[in-house]
């Protein structure tokens, strides 16, 4: 992790280091390990004039012990830079507007290998890194116009990549925008997209959007056959998530092209047939076995740790059961990771307590304390109390301001990130970083994993 602040991170370098430090000794002292001092220089030594002595000898110490005590630990072993290794594999993608993750974490989990990644948010990216062995060199952390403008320096990366995969930001394809495409500044990243598949060639791609893309389907293929040529086959489709045993009402439109020869009639009979056969699965399916918390009544204080409202890490071994099981691919996991409430005053925790699942801003119960109630108009959906033997709401990056449309079926909360994530269907040892707001933003827009891990197991199918 040293690596990824050095580079990213610049004059707060010293300031993440300091933090990096107490995370990893927080860790150690959770599995019973005491710091091993050592005079072999593990870390890079040009880290020592910003670090100063004291800190780089501590963190130099703490990165021997985790080398040399961590005993099979895989999630320890994140925090060493020098795992992170090219692999040459047989099929690797690229990832643009990666996000955290969870596009690329069902692609892995499909058999292929991460090649370049890209995004502009820092936090997002740092979150990539630890949880992916994938070399800093490989990162692009900013805009991808300037990726575009850069290329002879990365095309070293996009030799022999079979898919590039990603979600260009969606405002411009919103179901009420009428206007044409190329006349919408919103969708330069789009663009940019398209120009990175025209420069890699990738034998497929996969575009992932608001279901509201649709509407401009032809102009999207137009504009693919003007930059990356007339070679792709196109398949468009609209997928929710509850149809694949994800407990989320969530639907997407994927575009799916291939320069293969594979024809569209080919991938629309095979894409057919992927939903079926998937257990339906409800919203106590993801919350089973997370330890009770409660609201976190005090303000600005979501950086602390507590029994009461959660643990950014702790060591706890979780109860399980078949849907977890299946997210976690049968893994036990060692650590609770992101389980912590957010801050909400008392006005909202009554509101919380008050709501019966499945009740919203309109139910009787609370309009004695509602604010805002002669402005119903507005705020009717201020408030949702969901139902754990349904399946979930859209899991959104609004989760960041407020949780009040995700309100816990049984405890008077906001649904916790690690419950979020588990919703996303994220493996619970697939750790958020940054700040609380962070986690909800970086969950909130990713792709459910397990439905990114179907998509590009039946894209590997074709090569069977």
């Amino acid at each position: 992790m040293l690596d990824f602040y050095y580079k990213y991170y610049n004059n707060r370098f010293l300031l993440k280091s300091r933090e990096l430090s107490k995370e990893i000794n927080s860790v150690l002292s959770m599995k019973g390990v005491k710091p091993v001092c050592t005079s072999e220089i593990i870390i890079n030594k040009k880290y020592e004039d910003t670090l100063g002595s004291k800190l780089f000898t501590e963190l130099n110490n703490l990165y021997y012990t985790i080398e040399t005590k961590q005993n099979g630990d895989s999630f320890l072993s994140r925090y060493l830079d020098k795992n992170k290794i090219s692999d040459n594999a047989d099929f690797l993608f690229a990832d643009f507007f990666c996000g955290a993750g969870g596009l690329s974490e069902g692609i892995t989990q499909a058999g292929f290998t991460p090649a370049f990644v890209n995004d502009h948010n820092k936090s997002a990216l740092e979150t990539y890194y630890f949880n992916h062995n994938l070399p800093l060199t490989n990162f692009f952390g900013g805009n991808i116009e300037n990726l575009t403008t850069e290329l002879d320096s990365f095309r070293y990366f996009f030799q022999d990549i079979k898919l590039v995969a990603g979600g260009p930001p969606c405002q411009g394809f919103s179901m009420a925008n009428r206007q044409p495409l190329k006349d919408d500044p919103r969708n330069s990243l789009y663009r940019f997209y398209l120009t990175m598949i025209s420069e890699i060639r990738p034998d497929w791609f996969v575009m992932e959007n608001v279901k509201g893309m649709r509407n401009k389907e032809a102009e999207i293929e137009n504009d693919i056959r003007r930059i990356a040529g007339h070679e792709y086959e196109f398949f468009p489709v609209v997928l929710n998530a509850k149809d694949f045993g994800i407990p989320q009402n969530r639907e997407r439109y994927f575009l799916i092209g291939n320069r293969i020869g594979i024809s569209s009639l080919e991938m629309e009979m095979k894409f057919n047939v992927i939903s079926n056969g998937y257990t339906s699965r409800v919203l106590n399916d993801a919350l089973f076995g997370l330890p009770e918390i409660s609201t976190n009544s005090k303000i600005n204080s979501s950086h602390l740790d507590s029994d009461k409202h959660g643990y950014t890490i702790r060591k706890l071994l979780i109860e399980s059961n078949e849907y977890l099981t299946g997210i976690n691919h049968g893994r036990e996991i060692q650590y609770l990771l992101n389980h912590k409430s957010r801050y909400n005053n008392d006005n909202d925790i009554e509101i919380f307590s008050r709501l019966k699942p499945g009740e919203d801003s309109t139910a009787e119960s609370i309009q004695d304390i509602l604010k805002y109630k002669n402005r119903k108009d507005i705020f009717k959906d201020k408030y949702k109390k969901l139902k754990g033997d349904e399946i979930c709401k859209t899991i959104t990056s609004h989760m960041r301001l407020d949780c009040h449309m995700y309100i816990h079926p049984s405890q008077p909360r906001g649904l916790s990130p690690r419950e979020a994530a588990r919703i996303q269907t994220f493996p619970d040892d697939y750790f958020f970083r940054g700040s609380l707001n962070d986690w909800y933003y970086q969950i909130g827009n990713a792709v459910p994993v397990k439905l990114a891990r179907i998509i590009a197991s039946t894209i590997k199918s074709f090569y069977e």
